[in-house]
């Protein structure tokens, strides 16, 4: 389940992102507050779409409900029965060994990846514990172990200034940076960041969560420049000193877990350009354009779990329920020492109520050396949510004999497939 939502969500983010970016198209410019807000719903999107489209058959059921059905339909159904063929099993056993390591690779990257991440929330708190007070503001701190300007805290939020910076730099200049890191406090953007931080750390193989993270983090600083700009007075005259604070810290970057005024130089470039117009600016949200961004989303998930149904599982055998002996099965069949995993009594599908349309399905059966089930997943859908439950009920409820290696029983797999037709009649 893990790889499927991993594998998932580098496809379905490429469609995320899309549709993220063609709706960021069409929100002007200025409004930096309305376009965070888009990228922030767009990143969340990227975590939670992959999960929802493997754990959930919401979409599948949607679509069977909102069909037309006939009011006299009458269908005849077929079992086709059949072992999973050598060469699915050829493949399986070529793959398996890298696949099976690939949970363990996930698991490491983004343990490095968190680790990380709590390696700077604990700097900031040393540099924070460290930071003297100035006389200015009781929530502005002086730090001579920073070298840029910061918001740091979530209850109790403070901003940390560089002792050089505010031996230096004059009070006109001094004012637009406090306003800067104002504005992220009252954005709650240290939270954002952290959110952010985390969604990257899960999915730290996945490069549309960096595209989506490098745009959230141009259109969070390009809210707070407006915010100054309303702040401290001409937006001319603020770009001017963000070129001069960039060229005196050019070099220096902020903790991973704090959101920072200065970005990579392509990303300044793209701050100081907007700033040279006059246009005005948006301070607050346009919901209707996330709303239905969110909607949009939203849909998606839908229709990507209507063709995509989740992996169903088979609960434990209860003690009542007899299996077939790996032992028994060995010894009776010890003329063909290697058998594949094969169905001994197939259960009969039951007919779905008020099915308009046939189709067929397949379920992909594991069996265990004495013969029970311990996992089903759903192959190969049908196209409908009720065809899929009554076939995977249907593969439950069978009763198999597992897989003979030189005559020992085994863990085999077995694919159990329904088709169910139209009455000719």
């Amino acid at each position: 389940m893990i790889l499927r939502v991993l594998f998932d969500g580098l496809w379905e983010g490429g469609a995320i992102v899309a549709i993220a970016y063609l709706v960021n198209c069409c929100v002007p410019q200025r409004n930096a507050t309305t376009r965070y807000a888009l990228w922030f719903a767009t990143l969340l999107a990227l975590l939670v779409v992959p999960v929802l489209t493997v754990l959930s058959n919401a979409g599948a059921l949607l679509l069977t409900a909102v069909q037309p059905h006939a009011a006299i339909a009458q269908h005849t159904w077929t079992i086709s029965l059949f072992p999973a063929q050598p060469l699915v099993h050829g493949a399986a056993a070529f793959f398996a060994p890298g696949l099976r390591w690939l949970p363990i690779v996930w698991l490491l990257g983004a343990g490095v990846c968190l680790a990380r991440l709590g390696a700077s929330l604990a700097r900031i708190g040393r540099i924070r514990k460290n930071a003297i007070p100035s006389q200015t503001a009781g929530d502005v701190l002086i730090s001579a172990d920073v070298a840029i300007p910061m918001a740091v805290g979530f209850r109790k939020p403070a901003i940390i200034i560089p002792k050089h910076l505010f031996e230096t730099l004059a009070a006109a200049d001094l004012d637009r940076v406090i306003a800067h890191e104002r504005a992220h406090v009252r954005r709650h953007d240290v939270a954002g960041n952290l959110i952010q931080r985390l969604v990257e750390a899960i999915l730290f193989f996945n490069p549309w969560v960096y595209f989506a993270g490098r745009n959230l983090a141009l259109e969070r600083e390009a809210a707070c420049d407006d915010w100054a700009v309303r702040k401290t007075g001409d937006p001319g005259e603020y770009a001017a000193f963000l070129a001069t604070l960039a060229r005196r810290v050019c070099q220096a970057r902020a903790p991973l877990a704090t959101p920072s005024a200065l970005g990579s130089r392509h990303e300044l470039v793209e701050r100081i350009e907007r700033l040279a117009g006059s246009a005005p600016r948006g301070f607050t949200v346009n919901y209707y354009i996330i709303g239905g961004t969110v909607m949009i989303f939203a849909l998606l998930t839908l229709a990507l779990e209507a063709f995509s149904p989740a992996v169903a599982f088979a609960p434990a055998q209860s003690a009542s329920t007899p299996a077939v002996t790996g032992s028994a099965v060995a010894a009776a069949a010890c003329a063909k020492p290697n058998v594949d995993a094969l169905v001994t009594e197939p259960a009969e599908p039951q007919m779905p109520h008020g099915l308009k349309a046939g189709g067929s399905a397949i379920v992909a059966v594991t069996i265990a050396p004495n013969g029970s089930v311990t996992r089903l997943s759903l192959w190969k859908s049908s196209g409908n949510a009720q065809i899929d439950r009554s076939v995977i009920n249907a593969a439950q409820h069978s009763k198999y004999s597992p897989k003979l290696v030189d005559c020992k029983a085994v863990a085999g797999s077995y694919l159990f497939r329904a088709t169910f037709k139209p009455d000719a009649h």
